[in-house]
């Protein structure tokens, strides 16, 4: 089971994923959400209650998506604290946000230079059409990129190569979350693909 921060960005690439790259033993299901509420919290909150509503088996996953950019420190505490403490929530975080992981797939981060690496941290809007540098980024990758229309299928094509990627910036893999650039989606990935 997979809640998202974004309502549509993260949907439309784990509903490809689901269609691609599922394991044969895998079931997996992506919780929606009908308004533009988006936190920590909220997400944590919408996965309490579908397990609420469903009977949950010891071997369930649930993921909780979230992004690092705009929420404290404080707010992602509390939400890994709980993950922590119950042996089905995984608390998967990008820093600074989801499009790091998706241009993972199409460019490798780790020979860019401090200057834009730093860039990319910061994730500040451009004036190019006001998108941010990421989305700007997968724009100049793709000819294209709208975080509610773009082509998943494309980029799960490389989606080992991504999982590569993102496990060797994932420097620090005891903390609960990135503190530095890097994503940790590629561990919910592996576990649509190989559980």
């Amino acid at each position: 089971m997979i809640a998202a921060e974004g309502k549509e960005t993260e949907n439309i690439y784990f509903e490809a994923m689901k269609r691609l790259r599922q394991a044969s033993n895998v079931h997996v299901e992506i919780l929606h959400r009908n308004d533009h509420s988006s936190s920590p919290i909220v997400v944590y909150d919408q996965i309490q209650q579908f397990k609420k509503e469903y009977n949950i088996d010891d071997d369930d996953q649930l993921w909780v998506v979230v992004d690092r950019d705009k929420w404290t420190a404080k707010m992602l505490k509390s939400v890994a604290q709980y993950c922590y403490h119950d042996p089905h929530l995984n608390f998967c975080v990008s820093n600074p946000c989801f499009e790091l992981w998706l241009i993972l797939h199409v460019e490798d981060i780790s020979t860019l230079s401090e200057e834009e690496r730093i860039k990319m941290k910061a994730n500040r809007k451009s004036s190019k059409r006001g998108a941010t540098f990421l989305k700007q980024r997968l724009r100049d990758h793709l000819g294209s990129y709208h975080e509610s229309n773009y082509d998943a299928e494309r980029l799960i094509s490389t989606v080992e190569v991504a999982i590569d990627r993102a496990d060797k910036l994932d420097t620090n893999k005891q903390d609960r979350w990135p503190q530095s650039l890097s994503t940790r989606v590629y561990l919910l990935a592996r576990s649509i693909m190989n559980p």
